[in-house]
């Protein structure tokens, strides 16, 4: 019963405190790192939207204005099926770069994205949000990536921002997945996508399943084929925090039954023998991660079996209980600071992983999404 508890602890802790530090000492050891040149490939970024009027007006204004030589740019907006003014503002913007596709029935972005990919004019494809604001020189360290012909995605992360301001909040989860992210591509490829900004060759791009979640399965198909994708830290997007906790636990949960649909779908991804590095990322930075809610609701059963063999095991629960306490008084806004923020988030992590199972089982798509803006 003890191993059995300090097995289940352990495994709740590796994920996210002691798999990133061994994904560092590995890109210490076993380092390579892709090439950097000069490159000016012709750039397509597709824009998804579903009732975006309230930001897209300033998320064109901040694609138009990025530096890029204006003939190698192409800004392709999709609309899937929106019923606001989102649609009558892009189509109001006078740019030959820029280009409306609008589908009156609602399919999901994945599908949109299969009709409109193949008629893209770029060699790079750029996928980004409407509420993605980019950085001026974003496209210049973009491109230089693709100098490496291994290299046939590249990703950036998100830099969190408070609306209205110009501070950065970005806390340390999002710094950490991106750090992790940056420690898998120094060895091969990274797990994933930011789907507010990464890249692909045109030519890599293959249709996808409509229920397919696009930022994690796109990258397993430039895998497939060969080639690497690498998250650079130098490439980012702004995006204004979540403006509530309700948001973050629908967006978390589709994440993870939608990336769960992805892992089962391709088990062959999961094979060390094929995919060699990639294989032990994806197992322990999606895989086991996922997992975490059942190992962490395990070892508290069996810490409380264990309360009478010792009081080491009196000393788990209470740290148990006292950071569960902390994430709740958090929650309604009672006590703030960086532990409880930090405890709070992990807490509605934790309960939407634990529904992204529920709806898994329940063979529930979420395929599309409804912005909270």
């Amino acid at each position: 019963m003890e191993e059995l508890f300090l097995t289940l602890l352990f495994l709740s802790v590796y994920p996210y405190g002691i798999y990133p530090a061994v994904v560092y000492g590995m890109s210490r050891l076993f380092s390579d790192v892709w090439c950097k040149g000069v490159v000016r490939p012709s750039v397509t970024i597709i824009i998804s939207v579903y009732n975006e009027e309230k930001g897209i007006g300033e998320k064109i204004k901040n694609t138009l204005s990025l530096e890029y030589p204006q003939e190698l740019l192409e800004i392709l907006v999709i609309s899937d099926g929106s019923t606001d003014k989102t649609n009558e503002i892009v189509s109001g913007i006078k740019d030959p770069r820029l280009i409306l596709r609008f589908f009156s029935e609602r399919s999901g972005k994945t599908a949109c994205l299969n009709r409109v990919v193949p008629d893209a004019k770029g060699d790079i494809i750029l996928f980004t949000d409407a509420n993605s604001i980019f950085p001026s020189d974003v496209l210049f360290k973009l491109v230089r990536n693709f100098y490496d012909q291994d290299v046939g995605s590249v990703t950036g992360w998100t830099k969190y921002v408070e609306e209205g301001k110009k501070k950065e909040t970005t806390g340390i989860y999002s710094w950490l997945e991106m750090q992790t992210k940056y420690w898998e591509s120094l060895i091969s490829s990274c797990v994933g996508a930011d789907g507010a900004i990464f890249a692909i060759r045109k030519s890599l791009y293959k249709p996808l399943d409509a229920q397919d979640i696009n930022d994690f399965v796109i990258p397993l198909h430039v895998l497939r084929q060969g080639k690497r994708v690498v998250l650079d830290p130098e490439i980012y997007c702004f995006e204004n925090l979540s403006k509530g906790q309700g948001d973050e636990f629908r967006r978390q949960t589709r994440i993870t039954n939608r990336t769960l649909r992805a892992i089962l779908r391709h088990p062959r991804f999961l094979n060390p023998f094929s995919y060699g590095a990639f294989s032990f990322f994806l197992f322990s930075h999606k895989l086991l991660r996922f997992l975490v809610p059942f190992f962490i609701a395990g070892a508290f059963i069996v810490n409380l079996l264990l309360l009478n063999n010792s009081m080491m095991y009196v000393g788990f629960l209470f740290i148990q209980l006292l950071l569960l306490g902390l994430g709740l008084v958090n929650l309604m806004g009672k006590l703030e600071g960086r532990l409880t923020n930090l405890c709070k988030i992990f807490l509605i992590t934790l309960f939407a992983q634990f529904t992204g199972w529920i709806r898994r089982f329940r063979g529930i798509s979420d395929t599309t999404w409804t912005p909270q803006r």
